[in-house]
C-alpha cells in the first residue's frame, strides 16, 4: 500500500511533504509504544485516500484532488472516530502527535480543510503554533567554519560538542531524565539517522545540551528537540549545536523548517529566519 499511499499524500497535501514521510505518519511508532491503525479509500483498484490514527490525535488524511467529494474523505474521517471511541478516546485532535507529527497542526492557509472540518464538528482550540523556516544553502551565517570557530570557543570553555554516536543510549536516557516527553523518542529516531543526525556537548564527561534533526518527518530536514541543560546555558551551547544541524540539513535541503518555536528571536539572531509558517489545531469531542 506505501507506494500508492505516498503517491496520494504527494497530491493531496499541497502544504506538507506528506509523502516523504507517507510510511512514517501510517504505520510508525509513537512515543510510549503506541500503534497507528491505518486505513484506506479506494476507487476500483485504485487508492485514491489515506488516513491514520494513532492514540487521540488524526496523524494524517488525505483525499487526491479528483477523487473529493464524492464521500472518501468523510469516510476515512469517520474510520478514524469510530477507531477512536473502540479506543475509549472522548476527544479527538489532528497532527498534533508529540514523537510524531507531520505538523503542529492544520497550516493556516489550508482553509478548505479547515472548513471541511468545521463542518464535521472540529473547532479550532488552544493557541496558534508557529515554524520557522531557515535557508541553510548560501547563507553566511551557516557554515562548517562558523561551527568550527564556536566549537573552538565551547572547547575553551571546557565543553566537547561532537557528533552523537548511533550507539549512544546514554544520551536518550540524559534527555529522559532532564526534559522528558516525546523528547528521547526523537533523539533515538534521529540517532538512527546517516549519520546520527544528533549534536551533542559534553563536559567532564556529563552531557550539557543537545541538538537534533529529523528525528520526526526524518528524510525532510526538520530541527528539533534541541535543550541545554539549566547550569549550562549562556555558554553558546545552543548555538553552535543548532548550527551543526543546519550544515547537517543543507547537506539534503535548501531549507530547514524549525517545529513548535520557542524563542524566534534566537533563531533569526543565529541563523536568520526566512519565513514563517502558522498552524491551528482543531479538535472535537466525540
Amino acid at each position: 500500500m506505501i507506494g500508492g499511499a505516498t503517491a496520494v499524500l504527494s497530491g493531496a497535501c499541497s502544504f506538507d511533504r506528506a509523502g516523504i514521510v507517507a510510511d512514517e505518519k501510517l504505520f510508525g511508532d509513537a512515543p510510549n509504544g503506541a500503534k497507528p491503525t491505518a486505513f484506506g479509500a479506494w476507487d476500483g483498484d485504485r487508492l485514491v485516500g489515506v488516513a491514520a490514527i494513532c492514540a487521540n490525535r488524526i496523524r494524517v488524511l488525505g483525499v487526491i484532488p479528483t477523487a473529493r467529494r464524492r464521500g472518501a474523505g468523510s469516510a476515512l474521517l469517520a474510520a478514524c472516530e469510530d477507531a477512536a471511541r473502540a479506543a475509549g478516546i472522548t476527544t479527538l485532535r489532528t497532527l498534533d502527535q508529540p514523537g510524531n507529527y507531520l505538523a503542529p497542526g492544520i497550516d493556516s492557509r489550508n482553509t478548505d480543510a479547515i472548513a471541511w472540518l468545521e463542518k464535521r464538528r472540529y473547532r479550532i482550540t488552544g493557541e496558534p503554533r508557529s515554524n520557522c523556516l531557515i535557508d541553510v544553502r548560501g547563507n553566511p551565517k551557516v557554515s562548517a567554519a562558523r561551527v568550527t570557530v564556536l566549537r573552538d570557543t565551547a572547547a575553551e570553555r571546557g565543553y566537547e560538542v561532537r557528533r552523537a554516536r548511533a550507539d549512544e543510549a546514554a544520551l536518550v536516557e540524559a534527555v529522559g531524565a532532564e526534559f522528558g516527553g516525546a523528547w528521547p523518542f526523537e533523539v533515538a529516531r534521529a540517532l538512527a539517522f546517516d549519520p546520527p543526525g544528533v549534536h551533542v556537548a559534553l563536559k567532564d564527561g556529563a552531557y550539557c545540551g543537545f541538538a537534533a534533526h529529523d528525528g520526526n518527518n526524518r528524510g525532510l530536514g526538520w530541527f528539533g528537540p534541541t535543550g541545554t541543560w539549566p547550569a549550562h546555558r549562556g555558554q553558546g551551547l545552543g548555538e553552535v549545536l543548532l548550527l551543526a544541524c543546519l550544515v547537517d540539513v543543507a547537506a539534503h535541503h535548501a531549507q530547514c523548517e524549525v517545529a513548535w518555536i520557542g524563542p524566534r528571536p534566537f533563531y533569526d539572531k543565529v541563523a536568520g529566519v526566512a519565513a514563517d509558517r502558522h498552524f491551528v489545531l482543531l479538535a472535537r469531542t466525540l
